[in-house]
C-alpha cells in the first residue's frame, strides 16, 4: 500500500509541476479595460495622414517619429487647464497623443474626465497612474507628485506594434546610457 501512496504522490507532484510550468509559460491575454476606446483624439483618427491636415506646427523630428502641436487648440479639458497638447506620427501617420499639464487640481480634473468617459480603468498600486488598455487604443494618465507635473498618454496600439517591429524590439537610442 505504501509504494502505491508513493507513486500516487508522485504523479500528484509531477502534475501540478507541469500545471505550474505551463500555466507561467502562457502569454497572459490582455482583456481591454474599456469598450468605447477611442478612435483617435479631437477629430483624428489614428493612422491619418500627416499631409491630410492643416494648422499643425513641426515642434519635434526624431527620424520617422514627428511630433507637432496644432496652434488652435483648446487647452482646457472640462475644467483641468493643460499645458501642451502633442500630436504624434510615425511615417507621417497619426499614432499618439500627449497632454501635459500642471497641478494637482488639472490631475484631479483630468481623471475625472477619463473615468466619465473611459470608466474606472485599471490603477497601478501605489503611483498616480491610471490606464486604459483597447482593442486598439491605450490610454495612461501619470501624475508626479514631487514634480507637480503629469501626462495623459493615447497611443494607438496597430502603429505601436509596427514600430516594434520595425525596430526589432530595439531599445531607443541612448538607452544604454540609463
Amino acid at each position: 500500500m505504501s509504494v502505491a501512496r508513493d507513486r500516487i504522490w508522485a504523479v500528484t507532484i509531477i502534475v501540478i509541476l507541469v500545471m505550474v510550468v505551463l500555466g507561467c509559460t502562457q502569454k497572459p491575454q490582455l482583456v481591454p479595460t474599456f469598450t468605447n476606446e477611442p478612435d483617435g483624439f479631437r477629430g483624428i483618427k489614428w493612422g491619418t495622414k500627416i499631409t491630410r491636415l492643416s494648422g499643425m506646427e513641426l515642434v519635434r523630428s526624431e527620424g520617422v517619429e514627428k511630433y507637432y502641436i496644432r496652434p488652435e487648440d483648446k487647452l482646457k479639458v472640462g475644467e483641468a487647464v493643460v499645458e501642451r497638447i502633442t500630436y504624434g506620427f510615425y511615417r507621417d501617420e497619426f499614432f499618439k497623443v500627449t497632454v501635459s499639464f500642471k497641478g494637482l487640481m488639472n490631475y484631479l480634473h483630468l481623471k475625472e474626465a477619463l473615468f466619465g468617459v473611459y470608466g474606472d480603468g485599471e490603477h497601478v498600486v501605489g503611483k498616480d497612474i491610471y490606464t486604459w488598455t483597447g482593442n486598439q487604443a491605450f490610454i495612461g494618465i501619470e501624475f508626479k507628485g514631487m514634480l507637480n507635473e503629469g501626462e495623459v498618454l493615447y497611443t494607438y496600439k496597430p502603429i505601436m506594434e509596427k514600430m516594434s517591429k520595425e525596430t526589432g524590439g530595439k531599445p531607443p537610442k541612448g538607452a544604454g546610457d540609463l
